[in-house]
């Protein structure tokens, strides 16, 4: 159903943020509570015992599908919410347009693995900045809670786990996370703004945010705006999609790779890159940027 057939339900950009923003919280209070009572009833524990059982060993697959689902209820219902609200077919404002080349794929490829090189510089990067002992301690600690939580929730001791964990930790987030920010509170600052780059950083670091992790910050902020102009260029969720499933995709693979040795594994989730990888990546990710952007406008005209 198009917008012009419900224009009673047609909003401004202010009142859409407000829209999304509502949505929003409510959404991840319910996607909270549903998923929880799901999992406790599941599990025979109380609400209050659901984390720590969440983090035993024998109830990884559970872990992995209980984040997965949060995030569909989560991210989903402000996405709909605001493409409902705004003017035009509901699913093409949520994004889902086709991709009009292959050629733009290949791009998106190559910025996914440029955006890595990127992204492990980054880290490294932040590493050196100086921050307050108490800070960093904080930080230190978050950081810990983060690996214990994915170590739990990506337990792989077979291909089929390997499959499970691509589904629920690649490319489900891959998607609804695209859906939320990009096709959502990208597209509603832009239009509320009118400046796209704008819209893109502010989206960009609220998506760093929402992965609460100090120390990578800078990286997921740069993947975060390398997402969005990529959507910004194509105007299809297909692509950023794409690039963040395989930027997921490649951590996952890394640690089943690596199963069972302990000393491997830290060392997987903990690696950086040499500053100096940065300024390289970043000209390669400026050209792959630069191509996609000509590749877009020409099959726009076409």
């Amino acid at each position: 159903m198009r917008s012009e057939d419900r224009s009673l339900f047609e909003m401004t950009p202010g009142m859409r943020l407000a829209i999304f923003l509502a949505a929003t919280g409510i959404s991840m209070i319910l996607g909270a509570l549903i998923t929880f009572s799901i999992v406790a009833a599941y599990l025979h524990v109380g609400l209050s015992d659901i984390q720590m059982a969440l983090m035993q060993p024998g109830n990884g697959h559970i872990s992995l599908f209980a984040n997965a689902f949060a995030s569909l209820i989560a991210f989903l219902v402000p996405s709909i919410a605001v493409a409902f609200f705004t003017r035009g077919a509901i699913m093409e404002n949520m994004g889902f347009k086709s991709v009009s080349s292959f050629k733009l794929v290949q791009w998106v490829i190559l910025l996914a693995f440029s955006g890595l090189l990127l992204s492990g510089a980054l880290a490294s990067l932040t590493e050196k900045i100086p921050v307050p002992v108490n800070f960093k301690n904080w930080a230190d600690k978050l950081e810990e809670t983060y690996k214990k939580a994915m170590m739990a929730m990506t337990q792989m001791n077979s291909f089929g786990d390997l499959l499970i964990n691509l589904l629920a930790v690649a490319l489900i987030p891959a998607i609804v996370e695209e859906l939320y920010f990009r096709g959502s509170l990208q597209k509603t600052l832009r239009d509320w703004s009118g400046k796209p780059l704008l819209a893109i950083v502010i989206t960009a670091i609220v998506f760093s945010a929402f992965h609460f992790s100090y120390f990578g910050f800078l990286s997921r902020m740069a993947l975060g705006i390398l997402l969005g102009l990529i959507y910004e260029y194509t105007k299809t969720i297909w692509l950023p999609a794409l690039l963040h499933f395989i930027n997921n995709g490649i951590a996952v693979i890394a640690l089943y790779s690596v199963r069972g040795d302990q000393h491997k594994i830290d060392k997987v989730m903990d690696e950086n890159l040499p500053i100096y990888w940065g300024v390289i990546a970043l000209a390669m990710v400026t050209y792959l940027l630069y191509r996609l952007k000509q590749e877009a406008h020409y099959e726009r005209l076409d």
